[in-house]
């Protein structure tokens, strides 16, 4: 959500947030529908939550999740799109909610992942209980270390091999361009929940799944073109996130209305 352009100015609003974001740049804030899909139901708006421009989506996964268990509203499956999925939240949502978290996990920017035929981290096979890692061309691992990244908190695994392998070996091009290949592994819990959401999100039935996020930009679009979803009409957090709450329920009313559904 955008205030208008002349109104900017910091001063005016302490609340409100720069966010650059694919291509867009706004000062202001940040709004998060759930709506169910249910296909034998309405589709009903069930929870919003708007926070300044500049929180990540990512960071308000938990929240959202806790929120809707208190209301009895947690689903099984909740479908969102890639900037609320991780390894970490996956794991969470599962074991803290019993809720499934579906969404394109975000791509491995490594240039591996990025050129045909080069080893990416599923080549390589991993012992878990002995701490090594095979690569494909059958060398092993001679490291292996947990760390904590300084600017997330999060702990992850570094695998190593030994540069006189990787010398020596035909397909190092394919591998690494440094001296020896490195790896970083998530922890075995999110390393396996990261695989079987990308597995998921390639196959038939996973992409038949996920379709049906299609309604909430629908929402969201309605919301948009017809309630100014994208214009804070008041100046602060509490009053634009009351704004955000009369459109979720005047969304929820004309829906009521165009099928004729009573509670």
């Amino acid at each position: 959500m955008t205030r208008p352009a002349t109104d900017l100015s910091p001063p005016y609003d302490i609340d409100a947030r720069v966010r650059t974001k694919a291509a867009k740049h706004w000062v202001g804030y940040m709004v998060h529908f759930t709506e169910t899909c249910d296909e034998d139901a309405p589709h009903l708006v069930v929870h919003t939550e708007t926070t300044p421009a500049n929180v990540h989506e990512a960071m308000r996964v938990a929240s959202i999740h806790t929120v809707l268990a208190a209301k009895n509203l947690a689903p099984s499956e909740h479908l969102v799109d890639a900037a609320y999925v991780s390894a970490r939240h996956i794991v969470a949502a599962r074991d803290q909610h019993g809720i499934d978290l579906v969404g394109p996990a975000r791509p491995d920017q490594s240039w591996q992942n990025q050129e045909d035929g080069a080893f990416q981290v599923t080549d390589f096979r991993v012992d878990w209980a002995h701490r090594i890692v095979r690569c494909p061309e059958g060398h092993e691992s001679t490291g292996w270390a947990e760390y904590k990244n300084k600017a997330s908190g999060r702990v992850y695994i570094r695998a190593g091999f030994r540069p006189a392998d990787c010398r020596s070996c035909a397909s190092k091009s394919r591998c690494t361009r440094a001296a020896s290949r490195r790896l970083t592994l998530h922890p075995l819990p999110e390393h396996e929940a990261l695989l079987a959401a990308r597995m998921r999100y390639k196959s038939e039935a996973g992409r038949r799944l996920y379709a049906q996020r299609q309604g909430i930009e629908g929402t969201l679009s309605q919301g948009t073109r017809t309630f100014g979803l994208r214009r804070a009409r008041y100046r602060g957090l509490a009053k634009v996130r009351l704004q955000n709450v009369a459109i979720a329920a005047a969304l929820r009313a004309r829906l009521k209305r165009v099928t004729g559904h009573n509670e």
